[in-house]
């Protein structure tokens, strides 16, 4: 019987590989310090500002020139200022003027809205004025004015005659004329004083005195065209405004609770050498 030493056994075992490092105490390959590297320079470049700044914007800029601009809005037509001329309030006929009114408009509600709360008893309705057309006057003027003498130098058209009818009568008008005087401001303004007597066809004739009150505008070439005793009064009306009130007082009993208390906005048009107001009574 052979005998087996332990010298023997531990010889005949295979030998074990020795324990592999951690990997944290390997040195990292080749690959790996590549890939090191790459991250830190990225990381670098994205958390760095450029040491050159100038440059940088310098590209920015060429890149927006090189760009094609953005696409322009076509709906809404360009400013135009030659279509300001002979528009009413200065507006020119296009739909952004639509807008601009409606803003307007908005605005001129909101006004309103916050002065309520300063308006005196703003629960307290009123009923609202209405304007009838009542009666028409026609006079012929005279062609050269009557000078007034006094401190103000005044010039007087007078009439030579005229007539009359409305809802309380018609006749002739006597005597008369008004006052042109100027008033100063942004545009030409011409304030007119006027007296006319009317006297009516019944039997025996009431006399009525009427007095006006208002204000010729419009421009200073149609002005002067229409207070000028040489040249014709053929102007269409729409180019000067001619608007005044008008009161009426008489002590004929027939008619003094007609006209006495009686309140009137008129509107006076040129024709020739025809003046004619439209008499409007506010009720």
């Amino acid at each position: 019987m052979a005998t087996i030493t332990l010298s023997e056994v531990a010889k005949s075992r295979p030998k074990r590989a020795p324990p592999s490092p951690p990997e944290s105490s390997r040195p990292p390959s080749k690959r790996a310090r590549t890939l090191t590297e790459s991250e830190a320079t990225a990381r670098t470049n994205t958390t760095t500002v450029p040491a050159n700044v100038s440059e940088v914007t310098r590209k920015l800029r060429r890149r927006d020139k090189q760009s094609p601009p953005p696409p322009q809005d076509r709906s809404t037509p360009p400013w135009e200022p030659n279509l300001l001329t002979g528009l009413p309030c200065g507006l020119p006929k296009r739909e952004p003027v639509v807008d601009a009114e409606e803003r307007c408009g908005k605005s001129l509600e909101e006004s309103c809205k916050r002065s309520l709360d300063h308006f005196p008893n703003p629960a307290f309705a009123f009923p609202t004025p209405t304007l009838e057309f009542d009666f028409r006057l026609a006079v012929t003027l005279r062609p050269e004015p009557a000078h007034v003498p006094g401190r103000a130098h005044k010039e007087i058209t007078a009439i030579s005659s005229g007539t009359w009818s409305g809802s309380f009568g018609h006749g002739q008008v006597m005597t008369g004329g008004y006052d042109l005087g100027q008033a100063r401001g942004f545009r030409p303004i011409r304030i007119v004083e006027g007296a006319f007597i009317m006297r009516t066809t019944d039997e025996p004739p009431a006399v009525l005195e009427m007095r006006t009150r208002g204000s010729l505008s419009g421009p200073c070439e149609i002005l002067d065209a229409l207070l000028s005793s040489r040249k014709p009064r053929e102007i269409d009306p729409r180019k000067y405004g001619f608007r005044m009130f008008l009161t009426i007082k008489t002590t004929d009993k027939r008619y003094a609770d007609i006209v006495n208390c009686g309140l009137w906005v008129a509107s006076g048009v040129w024709r020739g050498e025809e003046l004619i107001i439209d008499a409007f009574r506010v009720a």
